[in-house]
């Protein structure tokens, strides 16, 4: 978009611009944008990043937080707020990571997020339906344990001795076969041919040794995501319980960090 325009100005030209970028009418969607840089080796126009969603995904989350007790203050997208809170585990890099390419794996219950970071600026994202959830499966199957069963002893580890071997052992070389392929399809769809490092977040970043199994198959510097790992804790907080938890909490502490000074 040309630079210096006014807000009321950019807005109405936002709003023109995106139908050409958005499969739905434009009455039928939230839309909001931010101007991110000035175009390189052109200052007279800036980059725009438009955010946009279905009125009734919006709608439904409203809904689920007014019957929780909660008023909607923001509504965020969930590679950027994972990426707000991952900012904070970079200082662990030497130099803070920066100059180094760093790939976000955040392994949800169904879909593998993928989103390569550059000093700040996301140079990739992709979905792979890859998730905890397989493994629920596997244990479902395996054990002849109901889904929900097959769940809860997931977590507390309540299984028989061959689980490990046979269940556990297959889904986390798989999951790390898919990790890996995340990341050839970074190589080739950018110009980028090194990755520095891979963080995974999600339920399934603490299954012990999953990140030494990404990272014999990667051969990529693997570490765990601890958004939480530079903050002072309440003493109401169980440290350890907090370290289980903090890569699954990783896209809420990015919304909560949206209303306060992290500084």
């Amino acid at each position: 978009m040309p630079a210096g325009q006014r807000e009321d100005d950019l807005t109405f030209q936002v709003e023109n611009e995106a139908s050409q970028y958005i499969p739905f009418p434009l009455d039928e969607v939230d839309l909001d944008f931010q101007v991110t840089r000035p175009v390189p080796d052109n200052p007279e126009e800036v980059e725009v990043l438009i955010a946009a969603s279905r009125k009734e995904k919006v709608e439904d989350r409203v809904a689920t937080a007014l019957a929780a007790g909660l008023k909607t203050a923001i509504m965020d997208v969930e590679p950027y707020a994972a990426q707000t809170a991952f900012e904070l585990t970079l200082r662990q890099l030497p130099g803070g990571g920066e100059d180094q390419v760093i790939a976000l794996v955040d392994i949800g219950a169904t879909i593998m997020k993928i989103n390569v970071l550059l000093n700040g600026e996301s140079l990739y994202t992709r979905d792979q339906p890859f998730g905890g959830n397989q493994l629920t499966q596997e244990i479902h199957n395996q054990f002849n344990l109901s889904l929900e069963d097959s769940e809860t002893a997931k977590k507390g580890g309540n299984l028989p001795e061959n689980y490990k071997m046979d269940v556990l052992q297959p889904f986390c070389e798989t999951l790390a076969i898919e990790v890996m392929r995340a990341i050839q399809f970074f190589y080739t769809s950018t110009q980028y041919t090194e990755v520095n490092y891979i963080f995974i977040a999600g339920g399934c970043a603490v299954i012990p040794g999953l990140d030494a199994i990404i990272a014999s198959r990667t051969q990529v510097s693997t570490l765990i995501v601890n958004p939480f790992s530079t903050m002072e804790l309440s003493s109401r907080v169980i440290p350890r319980q907090l370290n289980l938890d903090a890569p699954s909490l990783l896209i809420a502490c990015g919304l909560a960090l949206r209303s306060f000074d992290p500084s």
